[in-house]
């Protein structure tokens, strides 16, 4: 996505020639973060909530950022119908910075809960296992 709107603002290429990419792109990426987001959800981090009363409010925090996300890259698929080159890049830059935080925090996150079970083989196979599938 970041090739085809560069082109387009070098002059390189239409933005009507780059659009199908463009829509391709973005819907692809959504469809594949929403679910990535839905297995997460689904899976490791409730495991992760109902072994430590503590992460409760982390597992809250990133499930809220998932939300803030969505809603984000779904403004930004949805301004793709009515497209105007300045507004779509600010909105893409937007969701960028929203998800690069949100997978820091995540990381370090389970980064976290990796340490808190160290002591526990079992656990930590399980948590493996869980992040594997997410």
């Amino acid at each position: 996505m970041h090739e085809a709107l560069t082109r387009v603002e070098r002059g390189a290429s239409r933005l009507d020639d780059e659009l199908h990419e463009l829509t391709d792109g973005i819907e692809a990426f959504r469809e594949a973060l929403l679910d990535h987001f839905a297995r997460e959800q689904e899976g490791v981090l409730p495991w992760i909530a109902s072994r430590s009363a503590a992460s409760s409010a982390r597992v809250d925090e990133l499930i809220a950022q998932h939300d803030r996300i969505a809603e984000t890259l779904t403004a930004v698929v949805k301004d793709l119908g009515s497209f105007e080159l300045a507004t779509w890049s600010a909105a893409l830059a937007r969701f960028e910075t929203l998800y690069a935080e949100h997978t820091q925090s995540e990381t370090a996150f389970f980064a976290e809960v990796a340490a808190s079970l160290a002591d526990d083989p079992a656990a930590t196979s399980q948590l493996r296992e869980l992040l594997a599938e997410r």
